[in-house]
């Protein structure tokens, strides 16, 4: 089986389990909707958003960067020497950030696929357009591509600066987890996590702040451009394969 096969065996199977985790992800946190004792409502939908599947604190800003930290580290391994020879050290770390970006874009899709296909079919098309729910998933699906991206371009720094040491899985992970934990402790927002944290003024007040959701975007994107630099400037100096021509 050659490497191109094994890539595709890895993303295939990464994309079938991350998706099963954000089935049982969606109904553990909705079990009373699933169950019928509970129905989602134009009362509480602002609710069932911010406190369960897309809560910021412990959801979207420790469980989450933990699942794309394993995904990452189970996709994104260090390609066989032929591979870097091929292409070169620079086009190969090109090719290798524009596939962590598709891998973000998936990751995110898989999630608010999973949250449209149940939301619809428990709380209703009528409920769902009359609150403008899909609207607001479009401007959360956006936010969230380049945070989970953001977190990947972490990652691939700290896998490049640790020199492939499989704890740099573990230390950023750690890092955007911290972020999240010290919302409990200081009750301040350190994570980029609760750049999504606008449900409750859209569904309850209907308003929604533009100039703030483009701020926060564009932290995120010059965030991730900068680490993905740094990244490819060490893989660039490090020496990845014995003889090799820089």
């Amino acid at each position: 089986m050659t490497e191109s096969d094994n890539s595709i065996k890895r993303w295939r199977k990464a994309i079938l389990i991350t998706l099963g985790i954000f089935l049982l992800f969606w109904i553990g946190h909705n079990l009373t909707v699933v169950l019928g004792t509970e129905t989602i409502t134009e009362g509480n939908i602002a609710d069932v958003i911010a406190d369960r599947y897309q809560e910021c604190g412990k959801v979207l800003a420790i469980v989450i960067p933990n699942i794309y930290a394993i995904l990452f580290y189970y996709i994104f391994g260090l390609g066989d020497a032929h591979v870097i020879l091929r292409y070169g050290r620079r086009k190969y770390e090109k090719i290798e950030t524009l596939k962590m970006f598709i891998s973000s874009v998936i990751f995110v899709f898989e999630y608010f696929l999973v949250d449209i296909v149940f939301m619809t079919f428990f709380g209703g098309i009528k409920l769902l357009t009359a609150t403008s729910y899909y609207q607001f998933i479009m401007l959360e699906f956006i936010m969230m591509t380049f945070y989970i991206y953001l977190i990947g371009m972490t990652l691939y720094f700290l896998r490049n600066f640790m020199k492939f040491n499989r704890m740099y899985m573990l230390c950023g992970a750690v890092i955007y987890s911290l972020s999240g934990i010290l919302y409990y402790v200081f009750f301040k927002e350190f994570s980029p996590a609760f750049y999504m944290n606008f449900s409750t003024e859209w569904f309850n007040y209907h308003s929604f702040d533009s100039f703030t959701y483009i701020i926060n975007l564009a932290k995120l994107f010059f965030a991730s451009l900068i680490l993905k630099y740094l990244g490819e400037i060490v893989f660039l100096r490090r020496d990845i394969l014995e003889n090799e021509e820089n």
